[in-house]
């Protein structure tokens, strides 16, 4: 729990009445939006802003304080300057709700509040400071915009994506259906923490846009139709882009300005960013083409049920002592730059042969070098800074002295990286990584001889970031000076420590830090020592030992610092000038941090295939038309780490032609789920360029990784599992091809028996027959398996059960054939359910199931019994007609003794299942 406030509402009561009056007359807000009224030494929020701050930061209401008098009352909570940065942090961050922070442009009294600045999940310009100044940025920023058009009667997507961390632009145009599904691909690839659309309230495309948005945990920004004109974003752009020497400095000769819709949404963009107003953003932006062939389609619920991405709910099949998502799994990056890379490589699956192979020839380089993957891992990458956000710091202009200091010291490390890949042959590492790296040490030389030639190394060494005296008169005498009261703090401590009987350096140490300037520290152990001695002034103490002053080190730590602060002011313009020369090599610091990231991601690939309980391997990546998809003894990468669980791998063999699509049944916890979620987790985890938990992969190249496993409610959103169900499903159906990888777990369980069985069987259907996809389609609907009989490419497989005493032994082994039954009573059992329940559970399933649960001969064995009953509806049918077309006029006896020569008939065929119902 957060310390509580102690501050106190600096307001009489007429001006706390006045601004209780001035709160209600504001706009209204969405709950989404939070309000922060700046008092310069501590920030307030009031009425619902106030409860929900104090139960999120403080885990109790306790702390809200009533405002106002008579009817003008609202509660209030103060925030000091930690509290606010913390919860501006949860709320952008991870809440993903927009802020708002009002200042008071006159007197206490007047409340003339107007709007400071206010940020959104995709807009955090005005926070970034707070939310990154002191912490490493491991996730990108970026915000989409997107606008609608029509070219004859196709529909027109115009997207647009800022990356605020990386600086690019990118944008693309495409035809879409009516549900978008193109576009979900596109979101889920790009990953936006927020989306501008133009303002359409109760228009059906502005809905469904906004659900696809929402389905994605993307916050949906709307703005005026206005913002989205394009007329002067040419302008813009000429301003912004950073045009390379072979380039027209023009946008409108860039390929991307014929996209008309795009420009406009990349218009909205700049307008909301306000990017034209920040100078150093001025000549900074890249933009490109989004090549959406590039990479392998996913949707929404893939991402979802292949536990992709951590995710807040309760429905993963994981349990705490997991690691949460594949994310989370493969995610042994070193770099602030590797998180961010690892993280948007693992929603664009490659598409590209030779690029997978790229990584996969790097990896298995890093798998078998143990010696070099442990250096990289455990040693230089360790050391390299986030070079994309330095670069960033210096094309702003707002880096420092000390920025320079530390892109110095890890461009220093460089040479050392590349010298550990002196022993690797692989021609992938070579153009990947060493010959760029190689470049790089090259471009970048004079900038550290700038570094080495105007900043003081060893005061850079102790903490000071200054530069060299040599660079002016006026330095030399003040650095004399700093030299001089430095040598006078060495000798007062050597007295102290005599004093004290401890070694000089060792047990009394002189130390310097921002807080207390310069002062002493002693041990823990070694604190009895200061007892008793008066002269002594303690500062504070923790688990590091004791700090403590003299008054003779306090004195000369106030000439020290006063000397020192007119040094920082005499070598400002020295400074501005390394910033100005060093903002020169932005470019090369980028591309250096690339290398860097991309780097850590295939190291970490190589570490997480090593350390796996069962190592991984490499795939085998084939083209798409070979129609391959055989994996053996595929795991789950996440639940094979579970203690205590031995693990039961299975095996995969699609081909396409023979057997593409896979009918599973078995009972409930028997591992479906876990089966084709691992399936599809290997398929993604090769796309990328990792090694595959199994023992053997055959893999052609995929164009989609489609689901619909396990939907759940969607109140907030007006959707029922049902029609969340047949969503996802539609979007499968729109998107599939005879190269997507479709897995379905459960169809048709939100409706009736027989309709969702329907449904599920003229689905199943549609994809074995029309796409003719890979597909695993896991159903407790056993009729579908029929479908083995009427298209080829379809198999039955079932996971194994015993019962032995009518106790369910799960095995979770997936073999050929179907099983004949859910066990679900059984597993009902399992969980507790009162034994009266159970045995009327067992009447009511005998009663529905009927003839269907009879025993005849041949019903031991599912295949026989299903063609028994299916040869036997046949004669009964015939009966029937037989029976329905007989002359009504014969007498009664003439019937009957028709209908009995009807039914001899049917007996001489000898079916047992006839014979059954005959009796």
């Amino acid at each position: 729990m957060a310390v509580q406030p102690n501050q106190q509402f600096n307001m009489d009561p007429p001006t706390q009445v006045g601004f209780v009056k001035f709160f209600r007359n504001m706009p209204e807000k969405l709950n989404t939006t939070i309000r922060f009224f700046n008092r310069l030494d501590y920030y307030t929020l009031h009425g619902s802003d106030a409860l929900f701050a104090a139960q999120e930061v403080f885990n109790t209401t306790s702390v809200c304080k009533i405002i106002g008098e008579g009817s003008q009352k609202i509660e209030g909570v103060i925030l000091n300057k930690n509290h606010f940065e913390s919860f501006i942090r949860d709320l952008l961050l991870v809440k993903q709700y927009r802020v708002e922070v009002y200042a008071n442009q006159g007197t206490s009294r007047d409340h003339n509040w107007v709007l400071q600045y206010k940020g959104s999940p995709g807009n955090l310009v005005h926070f970034e400071d707070i939310l990154f100044g002191n912490n490493d940025v491991s996730v990108s920023v970026r915000v989409i915009a997107v606008r609608l058009g029509m070219e004859g009667k196709h529909r027109i997507v115009g997207l647009s994506c800022v990356d605020t961390t990386a600086n690019s632009f990118s944008v693309c145009e495409f035809k879409d259906n009516e549900s978008f599904s193109d576009l979900e691909s596109l979101v889920v690839t790009l990953a936006p923490k927020e989306c501008l659309l133009i303002h359409g309230e109760g228009s059906y495309e502005f809905e469904t846009l906004k659900q696809v948005m929402e389905r994605n945990n993307v916050l949906v920004t709307t703005r005026r139709k206005s913002e989205f004109s394009s007329e002067s974003v040419i302008q813009d752009l000429n301003t912004l882009i950073k045009f390379n020497k072979s380039q027209q400095p023009n946008a409108q000769c860039l390929p991307e300005a014929h996209l008309d819709f795009a420009m406009s949404a990349i218009s909205a963009l700049i307008k909301y960013l306000d990017l034209t107003s920040e100078e150093g953003n001025l000549n900074q932006f890249s933009i490109d083409q989004i090549q959406q062939s590039r990479y392998l389609k996913l949707d929404s619920a893939a991402i979802k049920a292949l536990n992709i991405e951590p995710c807040g709910d309760n429905t993963s099949i994981l349990c705490e002592s997991t690691p949460a998502s594949i994310l989370t799994l493969l995610d042994k990056c070193r770099t602030p730059q590797g998180h961010r890379l690892l993280a948007q490589w693992i929603r664009q699956p490659l598409k590209d042969l030779s690029l997978i192979k790229e990584r996969h020839d790097i990896v298995e380089e890093l798998v078998n070098c143990n010696e070099l993957r442990s250096n990289l891992n455990n040693d230089y990458l360790k050391r390299m800074l986030d070079f994309e956000v330095f670069a960033k710091k210096l094309a702003r202009k707002k880096a420092t002295l000390q920025d320079c200091y530390k892109i110095y010291m890890c461009v220093s490390e460089l040479p050392g990286l590349l010298e550990q890949f002196s022993n690797t042959d692989i021609v992938a590492m070579k153009t990947m990584i060493t010959d760029p790296l190689k470049d790089i040490i090259k471009n970048i030389d004079k900038f550290q001889q700038m570094i080495e030639h105007t900043i003081d190394l060893e005061a850079a060494e102790r903490g000071d970031f200054l530069v060299k005296a040599e660079f002016g008169d006026n330095l030399k005498d003040l650095k004399d000076t700093m030299v001089k009261i430095e040598k006078k703090l060495q000798s007062v401590s050597r007295k102290v420590a005599d004093d004290l009987s401890l070694e000089h350096g060792k047990s009394l140490k002189l130390e310097s830090n921002p807080q207390f300037g310069y002062h002493f520290r002693v041990t823990m152990k070694e604190e009895e020592a200061l007892r008793n001695k008066n002269k002594y002034s303690i500062l504070d103490s923790n688990k590091s030992g004791v700090r403590f002053q003299t008054d003779q080190l306090n004195d000369l730590n106030n000439e020290y610092t006063s000397v020192k602060s007119k040094y920082m002011a005499e070598q400002k313009k020295v400074v501005a000038d390394v910033i100005e020369i060093a903002a020169t090599y932005t470019s090369q610091i980028k591309i250096a941090g690339n290398i860097i990231a991309y780097l850590d991601v295939l190291t970490a690939f190589a570490t997480a295939a090593v350390s796996a309980n069962k190592q991984y391997i490499r795939p085998e990546m084939l083209p798409s038309e070979s129609g391959v998809f055989h994996l053996t003894q595929v795991r789950h990468p996440c639940l094979e780490g579970q203690e205590g669980i031995d693990y039961i791998a299975n095996d995969v063999n699609f081909k396409r032609g023979d057997n593409h699509f896979s009918i599973i049944t078995g009972p409930n916890m028997g591992g479906k789920s876990t089966y084709i979620r691992s399936i599809g987790i290997a398929a993604l985890m090769a796309h990328i360029g990792s090694f595959v938990p199994c023992d053997n992969a055959k893999i052609s190249l995929l164009d989609s990784i489609l689901s619909r496993v396990g939907a759940d409610d969607s109140q907030l959103k007006g959707l029922s599992t049902f029609m969340m169900e047949m969503m996802e499903t539609t979007s499968v159906l729109k998107s599939a091809t005879c190269n997507s990888l479709v897995l379905i777990d459960e169809l048709g369980r939100g409706t009736s028996t027989y309709e969702g069985c329907g449904i599920a069987w003229s689905i199943a259907e549609y994809l074995a027959k029309k796409v003719k996809c890979f597909c695993l389609f896991a159903t407790h609907f056993h009729e579908i398996t029929r479908l083995e009989e009427e298209i080829p490419g379809v198999r039955n497989e079932h996971v194994t059960a015993l019962v032995d005493d009518d106790k369910l032994t799960l095995l979770y082994k997936v073999k050929p054939g179907i099983c004949d039954q859910s066990f679900g009573i059984h597993i009902a059992k399992m969980a507790g359910l009162p034994q009266d329940v159970i045995e009327f559970a067992k009447r009511k399933q005998e009663e529905l199931e009927y003839y269907q649960n009879s025993v005849f001969e041949g019903s031991d064995n599912p295949y026989k019994k299903r063609k028994i009953i299916k040869e036997a509806e046949v004669l009964i049918s015939e009966f029937i007609d037989k029976c329905k077309n007989l002359d009504k006029s014969l007498s009664d006896s003439e019937l009957e003794r028709k209908v009995s020569i009807f039914k001899e008939e049917v007996l001489s065929h000898k079916n047992p299942y006839a014979l059954l119902a005959a009796s």
